[in-house]
């Protein structure tokens, strides 16, 4: 076994059914001013790891959601991680009983940081308690917290027992306990039982029609233990029912591993959050059985771990260095695509010629309704590239879309479509097609393996350290777009791989990766279909949301849009009047008065500055929301956003600023009538209230 040297951050992840902890250490694993605590929701921060306290924030790789599910959770508690070199230890539920599960939230957590870490570990939770309990020591460790489980380790054999759910098991853990409480209260009640001070368990009506969680169940289990320190004779059974199953899954890890035998000689650590309470009746109980302290908790275990290599626990657990990998972009990565899942025929369409049109209109839509949750497991990582972005677009640089064949067009239409909804200047959103702008209308399929094309693209875009470059491929190997991600990073931009594959080629080089995984398609290869789909609304998401995070919208409305057409002229003016609250007329002629600008209109209307003043305003502030607050005092500004007031350069149209021979340089009729609707002198009336005044 060797140890690694402790050079580094180390920021550590307990994550239970219940409960999640961070712990960070400074440069060495061993710093006394470590930092350890629950997290919060609300503790994530920018400059680091979360600290904080935070129930019902549990998740395991066995639940729905896997991977992605907890990999959320992490980054939720972890915040934006270290500005300095770190490493990351996770431990988790179920990383014993679903490796694959473990592995791929290793490389979820691999990237997608500010700065990566250097080291990723996953293991198992009750691995990190053994290795924090009994570091590099034969023995028994029983984790009784929500669930309950044992971990025996044997030189290098180790054998876990239960931990397999409160469907089959977890026997003596807070679940167990929690529900023995409330089936004994049930039967007192109906008199099929005898009385218990447990009658008064409330069972919250919600789980006669939907079964309660696991922790749900354990916070139950606190009323149990006190009833039975009371003297409650059933309750005291539950729990002595539930240590003679907690030894029996102690004995069963001891004996699967030759630790001890079938009776006698286990030495057992009892951790988790009943470990206290339950000790002196397991002690008590089961004299036979030699129970121990814990040496520490899996917090240290897992820091433990992170430091030695070749442990009895090391075949359990997951082990990546980030740096060194990401996938390859050797000839057989890029070229060998028939192991791909984009690639393969989904079951069931292998004679869709042969059915009658109704049927085949069926399987074509079913084909892509898995589109929609593939999108929706990659939320986590669309957010992030949105932050990216936002930042971006506020410092003046740019989002810059890179595809080729479906994925591309799909691009150009998204960056395409942000001018006229949100008025973006176009040169903020260029895209990098492969086969130029013809392959737009027209498939230019040799295009996408040039990778040359792809470097001198990004060269004469001249990307830099201000921009984001997302690129787009179903494959996730197409030359192009790899080229192209692989030559932005190197000039600094931040980048971002759209793929439909895991562990894609064309990942090595994002600094986010989303992974849309919508499998097989039913025409084989046909990634215009479900893939195709996937991206469309992952792109659509990613590019809204990054306008509304830069002042794109008011509320729920549009305020760049450009009125050059009957149908949007008509839908400026439904927007000024539903968000100001005022009357379709005065609407129109306040319109007119910010020369058709939608947010120039939108501030005048809402604080009663003339156009002029507004547009100054807006000019000031950034955004709709915050000329207005700036006016009214609310303080209701996006707090994230606030500080960064660099204004989306829009098309053709600037804020209108009056002349002297302007009409409007002077308080106009609809800035008084707004004034008239709004408010009495010296009173500030809520939007709310302008609408009921006009209603």
């Amino acid at each position: 076994m060797t140890a690694e040297p402790t050079v580094l951050t180390t920021v550590a992840v307990d994550i239970g059914r219940s409960t999640t902890r961070v712990r960070v250490t400074g440069a060495s694993a061993s710093d006394s001013a470590a930092s350890d605590s629950a997290a919060s929701g609300s503790a994530a921060s920018e400059s680091g790891p979360a600290t904080g306290a935070r129930r019902g924030a549990g998740a395991g790789l066995g639940d729905q959601g896997g991977a992605d599910a907890v990999a959320r959770l992490v980054r939720d508690a972890v915040g934006a991680g270290p500005c300095t070199p770190w490493r990351l230890a996770v431990g988790v539920p179920g990383a014993l009983a679903h490796p694959a599960a473990a592995d791929a939230l290793a490389r979820q957590l691999g990237r997608g940081w500010p700065r990566p870490p250097e080291l990723v570990l996953v293991a198992s939770d009750i691995a990190a308690w053994h290795a924090g309990a009994l570091p590099d020591r034969d023995g028994v460790v029983l984790s009784v917290g929500t669930g309950a489980v044992a971990l025996g380790v044997c030189e290098h054999t180790v054998r876990q027992a239960d931990g397999r759910g409160l469907l089959l098991g977890d026997e003596g853990g807070g679940a167990w306990i929690g529900l023995a409480g409330l089936r004994a209260a049930a039967r007192a009640a109906d008199g099929r039982g005898p009385a218990t001070s447990l009658s008064t368990m409330a069972t919250p009506s919600s789980w006669e029609s939907a079964l309660p969680t696991a922790a749900a169940l354990a916070a139950l289990a606190p009323a149990v233990l006190a009833a039975a320190r009371h003297g409650d004779p059933v309750a005291t059974g539950i729990l002595e029912a539930g240590a003679d199953a907690l030894a029996r899954t102690a004995i069963a890890a001891g004996t699967a591993t030759g630790v001890a035998g079938e009776t006698t000689d286990a030495t057992v650590a009892v951790v988790g959050g009943l470990a206290e309470e339950l000790l002196p009746r397991l002690r008590l109980r089961h004299p036979e059985i030699a129970w121990v302290e814990p040496d520490g908790d899996a917090m240290s275990g897992l820091v433990w771990l992170l430091e030695h290599t070749g442990s009895a626990l090391e075949s359990g657990l997951i082990r990546i260095r980030p740096a060194q990998d990401r996938p390859s972009l050797s000839a057989n990565a890029i070229t060998d695509v028939d192991a791909l899942p984009t690639e393969a025929l989904r079951p069931g369409s292998e004679q869709i010629d042969l059915l009658p049109t109704s049927d085949l209109v069926a399987r074509l839509v079913d084909g892509q309704a898995v589109a929609v949750p593939s999108v929706a497991r990659a939320a986590g990582a669309i957010a992030t590239a949105v932050d990216y972005v936002a930042a971006a677009l506020r410092r003046g640089g740019r989002m810059v879309y890179v595809g080729a064949g479906t994925p591309g067009r799909l691009a150009v239409q998204d960056a395409a479509e942000l001018t006229p909804t949100f008025g973006v200047d176009p040169a903020r959103v260029p895209t990098l097609l492969a086969g130029g702008d013809c392959a737009a209308t027209a498939a230019v399929e040799n295009a996408e393996d040039d990778i040359e094309a792809a470097r001198a693209a990004v060269a004469e875009a001249g990307i830099d350290g201000d921009d984001v470059v997302i690129g787009v491929s179903a494959s996730g190997r197409t030359p192009f777009v790899a080229a192209a991600l692989a030559a932005a990073r190197e000039r600094g931009a931040v980048t971002v791989a759209m793929v439909c594959t895991a562990a894609a080629p064309a990942a090595r080089d994002a600094t986010v990766v989303i992974e849309l995984l919508t499998g097989p398609e039913v025409l084989a290869g046909s990634t215009r279909l479900a893939a195709g789909t996937a991206q469309k609304v992952a792109l659509n998401t990613l590019s809204t949301a990054a306008m509304v995070r830069t002042g794109g919208t008011y509320g729920g409305w549009m305020v760049g849009i450009r009125p050059t057409n009957a149908k949007l002229r008509r839908r400026a003016v439904r927007i000024v009047r539903d968000a100001t609250g005022l009357t379709e007329e005065v609407a129109a002629q306040l319109l007119t008065a910010s020369a058709g600008d939608v947010r120039t209109a939108l501030v005048s209307g809402l604080t009663g500055l003339d156009p002029s003043a507004a547009g100054e305003r807006l000019a000031a502030t950034g955004s709709v929301r915050a000329a207005v607050d700036s006016v009214i005092g609310t303080g209701q500004a996006e707090q994230p956003y606030q500080a960064e007031h660099t204004e989306l350069r829009t098309c053709d149209r600037e804020a209108h600023q009056p002349t002297e021979s302007s009409p409007h340089t002077e308080p106009g009729p609809h800035a008084e009538h707004a004034r008239r609707e709004r408010a009495r002198p010296g009173e500030v009336v809520s939007i709310g209230a302008a609408r009921r005044a006009r209603r």
